[in-house]
């Protein structure tokens, strides 16, 4: 019998009184990285001392337990060691050992499975039960290969600043934008960047993450021949001034059809921060569990793996199996 997992508000291990990634306080949690929808004011949080700064003031309240990778922390019903995800700076999979039975429970929070120039890059850790981000759970997500993105990517921000045009990059505004920019700034171009997205840029700096070029804010000036990165949402109020724009999106659900409310760009690229179908079942084959667990995206993933002889349930908002998914808002 493998220890069973619940998803209400993030993940739930009842054997352990164990939260994981919980968007509602707790009084203890991992949080495993730091987008918004892994995290709360929980009063011990634990996590990666680089998820610690990205978070900033948001855990002023918390006695945070700073856990560094591959630093066991132990309490009486077990230990838990965190490895690195790939998906942005700091993130986190969780593997948490019983001390009662010796299982391996491997939360993966979000991961991402290709190289990336800003992120510590993804390691399988081998367990018992695998409890599994499923964004891109169905078999349609299938990625191309990024050096092809990107160089599709380039020339269409090339083929707009010879027309004239002003191009904008929509990218959220902590770790998938810090990947872009190094991307721009490797390919010669001049960028400028919304301010959140800077102050977390230089959160990567001080953590010795380097950019091979300079890293600059957006004031409201925008040069000709300079490129913007925005998140989605804040362009339109702070450019609306500006004429001649052109916007590019770089996402997973390029490849498919959107979230409702995405917002929409003249052209749009699969570019994602996290696995494509093909690399989620791949990495589940490379940790080699004997239970899986889905959560968030879809249950494609999990009738897939089934298929393949892993028992494996999807998780919906009550705990249950259930045959609809549903979409994260971070890409």
């Amino acid at each position: 019998m493998y220890v069973q997992a619940e998803f209400k508000s993030g993940v739930y291990l009842p054997d352990l009184d164990l939260w994981l990634d919980s968007t509602r306080k707790r009084e203890f949690s991992l949080i495993s990285h730091a987008h918004s929808d892994h995290t709360a004011r929980h009063a011990r949080p634990v996590l990666t001392p680089n998820t610690a700064k990205l978070l900033g003031d948001y855990l002023s309240k918390s006695n945070p337990v700073l856990l560094p990778y591959y630093e066991p922390y132990d309490t009486p019903a077990y230990t838990m060691t965190l490895y690195p995800a790939g998906h942005c700076l700091g993130s986190a999979q969780a593997l948490i050992e019983s001390k009662e039975t010796g299982e391996r429970v491997l939360y993966t929070g979000d991961i991402k499975s290709r190289p990336s120039p800003t992120n510590e890059p993804l390691e399988p850790v081998p367990c018992d039960t695998l409890v599994l981000e499923a964004t891109y759970g169905r078999p349609e997500y299938v990625f191309p290969p990024q050096e092809q993105v990107l160089d599709t990517a380039s020339r269409t921000l090339r083929m707009w600043l010879s027309r004239g045009e002003r191009p904008v990059i929509q990218g959220w505004r902590l770790g998938k934008s810090q990947e872009i920019l190094h991307h721009l700034l490797s390919d010669g171009f001049d960028v400028l960047v919304e301010e959140s997205i800077y102050l977390g840029t230089q959160v990567y700096l001080e953590a010795g993450v380097e950019f091979p070029g300079q890293v600059k804010m957006f004031e409201g000036e925008w040069p000709d021949g300079w490129v913007l990165l925005f998140p989605p949402g804040k362009r339109r109020e702070a450019l609306k001034g500006f004429t001649r724009k052109r916007t590019l999106e770089l996402t997973g659900w390029a490849v498919g059809e959107a979230p409702w409310g995405y917002y929409r760009a003249d052209a749009s690229l699969p570019f994602s921060d996290h696995p494509d179908f093909n690399e989620l079942v791949d990495y589940v084959k490379a940790v080699s569990p004997k239970q899986v667990y889905t959560v968030n995206g879809f249950p494609e993933l999990a009738g897939r793996l089934r298929e393949l002889g892993y028992p494996a349930v999807h998780l919906n908002a009550r705990g249950q199996k259930q045959d609809n998914g549903f979409q994260m808002k971070l890409v």
